[in-house]
């Protein structure tokens, strides 16, 4: 998600290889008891670790592979390199930033905001924001929260600087002082998308769009009350999951492992911009445990278990057609395999997740490493656990 140099453009898209591949076809303690019931699981750390130790051999600087079995409790987890370059070893607690992996999140969240009556999939951005009335460009009329969430509202991908400096011009002209909250810079965002010419036709084929995100997050504070932040630590909380960015370790760039740096932040004040008013695209850090728990919860729903997902969301995922898009995930088949994948890439950082369609398995990657070459690294390590 967010801002990029030209030559990572097609990173914060569904990249080549996961479309190929769709194309194609342990934290806790209940390792001990899982492991009699399912010897298979024996090996599973091990398993992970060969591949993390393969994958950061070819120039990562620290990967983590994950994985869940049948929603059971543990969570498997295997890593390998350091937390930084010349640093320290990545340990398993480590915090990662997941980019776009988080649009589920979004997704999801709204999807409960739409089962406890706050929101509808049929919302309009008008609906919830009346400054918008008399603003928008006529082609926006009959866009919906859906349409946001499932890449079809018509929205530029917002990813490039040249777009960037777009809403610098936009900026600039307007009359009044700049809201000072990420709340008030998500709204005046979304009035600047809504003004700007659809980059392809709304509501009708995907084209990946991190606006979309920032507009259905600026819909979910005005119809909830509370700022988006807000909403999504508490709701995340209620599954388990603690998002944080403590403990995190360094992310880094390079279009190859000898061109790798320190990822540097944006300057003031595109930093509240980007990272603040984009959030609801993909700007969210937790720990690898943490998301392998956010995928158990998927495989759950999946599998009619108990799990704490909006129905909707889940019936959305179940349901998904090959090649499909739909609340952060994309559908496809491996190998006879029905799976849900996504990948996620921002501030030196890269994640790819695998999730059968069947709930009974999903696998995960997480790096401190960012560049094409990365994502072809992290989709090769996955394939091979997956499919094996």
């Amino acid at each position: 998600m967010h801002f990029v140099t030209p030559g990572r453009r097609a990173l914060l898209r569904l990249s080549p290889l996961i479309l190929s591949l769709t194309l194609l076809g342990g934290c806790g303690g209940g390792e001990d008891f899982e492991e009699i019931r399912h010897p298979e699981l024996r090996q599973e750390r091990q398993r992970l670790g060969e591949t993390a130790r393969a994958s950061q051999a070819g120039g990562l600087v620290g990967v983590l592979y994950g994985s869940q079995h049948e929603a059971l409790q543990n969570v498997y987890l295997g890593k390998a390199g350091l937390d930084r370059q010349g640093g320290a070893a990545l340990q398993e607690d480590a915090v990662f930033q997941i980019g776009s992996l988080a649009k589920s999140m979004t997704a999801a969240l709204a999807a409960e905001q739409v089962r406890q009556g706050k929101l509808r999939w049929d919302s309009r951005p008008a609906d919830c924001l009346p400054e918008l009335a008399g603003r928008q460009r006529p082609a926006y009329a009959g866009l919906t929260l859906a349409h946001l969430l499932d890449h079809r509202g018509g929205l530029p991908a917002l990813q490039d600087p040249a777009e960037l400096e777009q809403l610098a011009v936009f900026l600039a002209a307007q009359p009044e002082p700049l809201p000072d909250t990420d709340r008030g810079r998500r709204r005046l965002m979304s009035r600047w998308l809504l003004e700007t010419e659809p980059a392809s036709p709304p509501g009708q084929q995907v084209s990946y769009s991190n606006a979309g995100y920032v507009i259905a997050g600026a819909m979910l504070e005005a119809a909830t009350g509370q700022d988006f932040d807000v909403l999504l630590r508490h709701w995340a909380q209620g599954l388990g999951l603690e998002l944080r960015q403590a403990s995190a370790v360094q992310g880094h760039q390079g279009a190859s492992p000898a061109a790798l740096a320190p990822y540097q932040p944006l300057p003031p004040p595109w930093h509240a911009w980007v990272d603040g008013a984009m959030k609801p695209a993909g700007n969210v850090w937790l720990g690898a445990g943490d998301y392998g728990r956010w995928l158990a919860e998927h495989q759950r729903a999946l599998q009619g278990k108990r799990h704490g997902l909006a129905p909707d969301y889940v019936q959305r995922l179940r349901e998904l057609p090959e090649g499909g898009y739909a609340l952060g995930w994309t559908a496809g088949q491996v190998q006879g395999r029905r799976a849900l994948v996504h990948t996620g890439a921002y501030a030196g950082f890269m994640g790819m997740a695998w999730l059968q369609q069947d709930g009974k398995k999903s696998f995960f990657a997480l790096s401190n490493t960012e560049g094409a070459w990365v994502l072809e690294t992290l989709g090769q390590g996955l394939m091979q656990l997956a499919l094996r």
